[in-house]
């Protein structure tokens, strides 16, 4: 059974996934209470998960400076699967959803969140602890239907948490079924660059909303910030609508996102792609490199699965690979012209 074969909000018709449910009532239990106890549950109660999990605790990692910026290299073959997932159209067509309800496997539980999603731990984890929040429906992966949504779950998890999206045809295993990931606050290299470098971001406007750029090694971050969600929600979708024009794109434009809450304000960086995979992705022999970006790859933690490519990770080489799935400089200048221009 395909997950379009299955019914809206299916979650319904299998209660015994649901571990506990957060409404957002003032009062309640916190949402990152939940999910530290759903995590929690996980560990005792599904024995590959906690095998994995303790496989991802062992994971080699490396540090490397360019310039003024870190990079962070992990050996995790844990996420083989998600990085060399074959995801045409024909291909996904003919699998079954691993993220619809009826496909999970037998032992793993859920926080129900809002009625429209499920809070899942991830069975192939990058982080301690790593979650998968999926839309209760079988909905194709894309940004513009969720933005309320994304900004909703980054407030009610607070500033201890970071939730990153990957779009359909930049890093997301699942382009057939609407996700988001959930990682501890700060694990990600790109949130502190925020903080420490290269930033031009300047007030838009009187509802404190304020955008610019950060620039990264070998690629640029458009960045937001503000402290009014519907104001950056509408700004965030005509950003999107903006991208389309200037990359000629009628889908979704490729992009990564990475949203955080810090000082009682929502942050968001997003990465323009134009490429899925780099050219080292597809080279023979020792040049091969096995890396697939996504938003943790573009954030500055580059995730390896052969330990001949974690050795081998450089600067150098790391720059080369974001220049090759990024939007040219040039084009997010454009993007960024026409922006301003707009809020003008």
């Amino acid at each position: 059974m395909r997950g379009d074969d299955l019914e809206t909000g299916d979650y319904l018709l299998a209660p015994e996934r649901i571990w506990s449910e957060y409404d957002g009532v003032p009062g309640g239990i916190s949402l990152p209470a939940m999910c530290g106890e759903l995590f929690s549950q996980q560990i005792f109660n599904w024995q590959e998960f906690a095998v994995a999990h303790m496989a991802m605790k062992g994971a080699w990692l490396r540090e490397l400076t360019s310039g003024p910026h870190t990079l962070l290299v992990q050996f995790n073959q844990g996420r083989t699967i998600s990085a060399t997932a074959a995801l045409g159209a024909e291909t996904v067509s003919k699998r079954p959803c691993f993220l619809c309800v009826h496909h999970l496997p037998a032992a793993q539980k859920a926080v129900l969140y809002r009625k429209s999603f499920l809070i899942l731990v991830n069975p192939f984890p990058i982080f301690s602890p790593h979650y998968t929040v999926v839309n209760v429906n079988h909905e194709p992966q894309e940004l513009a239907g969720h933005l309320g949504a994304l900004l909703a779950l980054s407030h009610d998890l607070g500033p201890a948490f970071t939730v990153f999206y990957n779009g359909p045809r930049c890093g997301a295993s699942a382009p057939d079924h609407h996700h988001f990931q959930v990682c501890p606050a700060g694990m990600i290299p790109a949130e502190k660059a925020w903080e420490a470098a290269g930033r031009d971001i300047l007030p838009m406007d009187r509802e404190g909303l304020s955008f610019g750029v950060l620039r990264l090694p070998g690629r640029i971050s458009l960045v937001m910030e503000g402290s009014v969600p519907d104001a950056l929600e509408a700004f965030l979708r005509r950003l999107i609508v903006t991208m389309g024009e200037v990359m000629g794109s009628a889908e979704e434009p490729m992009l990564n996102l990475i949203c955080m809450q810090k000082d009682g304000k929502l942050r968001l960086l997003l990465f323009p792609r134009r490429k899925h995979r780099p050219e080292a992705y597809y080279r023979e022999g020792e040049k091969s490199v096995l890396v697939t970006p996504g938003a943790v790859e573009m954030g500055g933690l580059l995730i390896t699965i052969r330990e001949e490519d974690f050795l081998k990770m450089t600067p150098v080489l790391a720059e080369e690979i974001y220049g090759d799935v990024s939007l040219p400089p040039e084009l997010i200048e454009e993007i960024v012209r026409h922006v301003r221009r707009d809020r003008a």
